[in-house]
C-alpha cells in the first residue's frame, strides 16, 4: 500500500557541528532545574565551544583580561548522549536534553552533581 505521509526518518537530524555560546548553567534540585544565566567576563567575547566536523572540539574561554585560553578535545555523539575526551583526560558524559537549530541543552554529572549547561548556536 502506498502513503503519501512523511514519516520522521524524513526530517533531518539537527546538526551539534558548529560554534555555541554558553547561556546558562544550573543544577537539578528535587527533580526541578535551577538555571542562571552563564557569567562571561564583561567587555569580553563571550565564552564558547565549537564542534568541528572531525569529532574535534574546541572550548573558548575569557579571562577578566580578555584574554583567551582554548580547552581541546575529541568529541562523539550518538542518539542523545554526548561524549567529551579533554586532551588532560577528562571525560564528560552528557545527555542532551534539547538540540534544536538554535539551543543546544546537555546534563551531565560531575562529582556526583548534576549539571545542565545551555548554549545558543552562533
Amino acid at each position: 500500500m502506498l502513503s503519501c505521509s512523511k514519516s520522521d526518518s524524513d526530517t533531518p537530524a539537527v546538526s551539534i557541528v558548529g560554534k555555541w555560546q554558553f547561556t546558562q548553567e544550573g543544577t537539578l534540585v528535587n527533580n526541578q532545574e535551577v538555571l542562571t544565566p552563564y557569567e562571561h567576563s564583561p567587555g569580553c567575547v563571550k565564552d564558547f565551544t565549537e564542534f568541528l566536523s572531525s569529532g574535534a572540539l574546541k572550548d573558548h574561554y575569557y579571562n577578566t583580561s580578555c584574554n583567551e585560553s582554548i580547552d581541546t578535545g575529541v568529541w562523539s555523539k550518538t542518539e542523545n548522549s554526548l561524549n567529551i575526551t579533554y586532551s588532560d583526560n577528562t571525560v564528560v558524559n552528557g545527555q542532551i536534553l534539547e538540540l534544536s537549530n538554535t539551543t543546544l541543552k546537555v546534563k551531565f554529572i560531575d562529582s556526583g552533581i548534576t549539571n545542565i549547561v545551555i548554549l545558543t548556536r552562533i
